[in-house]
């Protein structure tokens, strides 16, 4: 990830540990969809547990890494949203 936005210079980074929050909504991302397609898969397709524990488990680690940067571009976004005046550019 770049420490600045190429464009208006924004720095990405406010404080070390700044984009812990980005964890909190990958985490629920990934368990809502996993519980979602349990669900679907377990109840209306009728597969076992057996076959769905591999896949499943595949899934709650590849889409945590593939919606990385799309869960700390929410976190950017809300604190953006409701806190609008840490977000000046920041010329150093």
């Amino acid at each position: 990830m770049y420490p600045r936005c190429p464009n208006c210079n924004l720095k990405y980074e406010r404080a070390p540990g700044y984009f812990l929050g980005s964890a909190y909504i990958n985490y629920g991302a990934t368990a809502v969809l996993v519980t979602l397609l349990y669900v679907s898969l377990h109840f209306f397709a009728r597969l076992s547990n057996a076959v769905l524990a591999v896949p499943l488990g595949l899934f709650c680690v590849a889409f945590p890494l593939a919606f990385f940067r799309i869960a700390r571009s929410l976190w950017l976004g809300m604190d953006f949203y409701f806190d609008v005046t840490e977000f000046e550019p920041d010329n150093d």
